[in-house]
């Protein structure tokens, strides 16, 4: 059986995924894996690139745009045997490492659902991965893109987990589906993404049902990757891509009843 099911999507990002998977298969680390690459955006040069350049990546190329949710479910039924889906967001660069980092700590932490990564923005700074469940407080605050001028008060600063020792493993709210590692057997309990959202949210959403369901979720700062944060959402605040990520957050504090927490609340 494989340690994982590595899977990455595409949406008009072919010069950024192209280096992703550069960097994934130069890595000299030793965990057995197989690349699913889902093509959202069949115009684009990407399918011909991949199936030149790296021919055992198993290709999904859609018919019509789709939700990140759905890319992603839809590679994990497409997937081989494996005990763990990694997701991997085509702006990533791995470092070596990062793979037998992340098997070897969910191999030795069977109650993990999910972990992820250390990310470092490329001028290597620490990238803020790991952190606090949203509420409506901080929805209003970066939905007006207040949270760079209001970094300092204490919801922004509980959100993105300002005070984590960012060299320790430490048990978080939930980690970004940027780089994510996820045990199968969790997946088979608490079930794959939420398709109910196309955009933003469902990392969020997917680690709370983590909890929710008994599994852990943590941040393992021994795996490594560096994260270009593409983040459309913030920096064009009028794009589509920002009103995906307002449309979504609401929906997602909807369903679980204005509040995400660790536990379902009131719960006996």
């Amino acid at each position: 059986m494989l340690d994982l099911t590595i899977i990455t999507v595409n949406h008009y990002h072919f010069s950024q995924i192209q280096g992703a998977i550069t960097s994934l298969y130069n890595l000299p680390d030793r965990a057995a894996f197989q690349l699913i690459a889902v093509d959202n955006t069949p115009q684009d040069k990407f399918s011909a690139w991949v199936s030149t350049a790296h021919p055992n990546v198993k290709l999904i190329q859609n018919k019509r745009t789709q939700g990140f949710a759905e890319n992603v479910n839809q590679a994990i039924h497409a997937a081989p045997s494996s005990r763990y889906i990694l997701l991997m967001n085509p702006d990533i660069e791995c470092k070596p490492g990062v793979l037998d980092e992340l098997v070897a700590f969910m191999d030795c932490n069977s109650d993990v659902g999910i972990a992820g990564a250390k990310l470092f923005n490329p001028d290597g700074t620490i990238q803020p991965s790991a952190r606090s469940f949203s509420t409506p407080l901080l929805l209003f605050i970066r939905g007006l893109r207040l949270d760079r001028i209001l970094r300092h008060i204490g919801a922004v600063r509980r959100y993105l987990m300002a005070d984590l020792d960012h060299e320790q493993v430490a048990d978080v709210d939930w980690v970004t589906g940027a780089f994510m590692i996820v045990r199968h057997q969790a997946i088979e309990q608490i079930g794959a993404m939420d398709e109910g959202y196309f955009l933003y949210a469902e990392d969020q959403d997917w680690c709370c049902r983590m909890w929710r369901g008994g599994w852990r979720v943590c941040y393992v700062p021994q795996a490594q990757a560096i994260h270009a944060h593409i983040r459309e959402g913030i920096k064009k605040p009028w794009s589509k891509a920002a009103r995906y990520q307002l449309i979504t957050a609401v929906r997602m504090f909807l369903k679980f009843g204005g509040r995400l927490s660790r536990t379902i609340p009131n719960q006996r």
